[in-house]
């Protein structure tokens, strides 16, 4: 079985991932800037983070 296949399904998502990623490595960072980071929309952050508030992640 490989390590992958351990991993959150919440996490699959490129975005949902990358916004764990900055803010693992970032105390703080603006929704602007985290955007910029990611190269996303003003929604599709939104969404993603609105989804990862639901799962209490």
């Amino acid at each position: 079985m490989s390590l992958l296949e351990h991993l959150n399904k919440d996490f699959e998502s490129r975005v949902r991932l990358g916004i764990m990623s900055v803010l693992v490595v970032n105390d703080w960072i603006d929704f602007q800037e985290m955007k910029d980071h990611l190269q996303v929309t003003d929604g599709n952050l939104a969404s993603h983070i609105n989804a990862l508030e639901q799962k209490n992640i």
